[in-house]
């Protein structure tokens, strides 16, 4: 069985280096932006929300943007010359019994997160469906799961993960279990190029 239009989840992991993972210069980062945060619906998260226009995460930002290039490539598949970029970037923090509310991120193309603290099996990511239009809306009992009669779906995630996602997407983030705080980098992303076509009257300049 195929799925047609179906919405793209894109799911990887940050290229392991000599310094493991993040460099001890990064880890101390994320930790020392803890002291200056805001609050959010059921957590907290950065005041700078162009963290990854910080220096001292040059390289990370770098690696980052590796994914999102390739989300573009196996996604959009763009015939002209258009280049992604990151407008906003923040970490989120979530400790023991907080949670992420449900929502969807405007004025952004695709969003991704990566996970900078979490444990696999206590920490994960939910999607959930925006189902079309229907004049009857048929709902039978399933005997199982699966990606087309779910109306939401969990991804476990782990230390080094990064998932990128349309950002009209709503997603959320289950009430915290374990001791240790959950640690996030969110980012939007939009393009800059030329979409569409001159003879299509399609065509918008960015």
């Amino acid at each position: 069985m195929d799925g047609l239009f179906c919405t793209p989840i894109y799911r990887s992991v940050i290229p392991d280096s000599v310094y493991g993972l993040f460099t001890q210069s990064e880890l101390k980062f994320f930790e020392n932006s803890k002291k200056k945060v805001k609050k959010n619906v059921g957590n907290v998260n950065t005041i700078d929300t162009y963290i990854l226009d910080n220096a001292k995460l040059k390289s990370l930002k770098h690696k980052v943007m590796g994914h999102v290039e390739s989300y573009f490539e196996k996604v959009y598949a763009p015939k002209t010359n258009v280049i992604p970029y990151i407008t906003q970037s923040w970490i989120n923090y979530t400790d023991e019994n907080k949670f992420h509310h449900k929502h969807s991120h405007s004025n952004s193309l695709v969003s991704g997160v990566l996970y900078l603290n979490a444990n696999i099996d206590l920490d994960s990511i939910t999607f959930y469906t925006t189902r079309p239009s229907q004049t009857i809306n048929i709902e039978p009992r399933e005997d199982s799961y699966n990606v087309f009669n779910s109306s939401l779906w969990n991804y476990p995630v782990k230390t080094g993960d990064i998932v990128l996602f349309p950002s009209n997407t709503d997603h959320s983030v289950d009430t915290k279990k374990g001791k240790n705080t959950r640690m996030s980098l969110a980012f939007n992303v939009f393009v800059k190029g030329t979409l569409g076509s001159t003879l299509g009257l399609t065509e918008l300049k960015l």
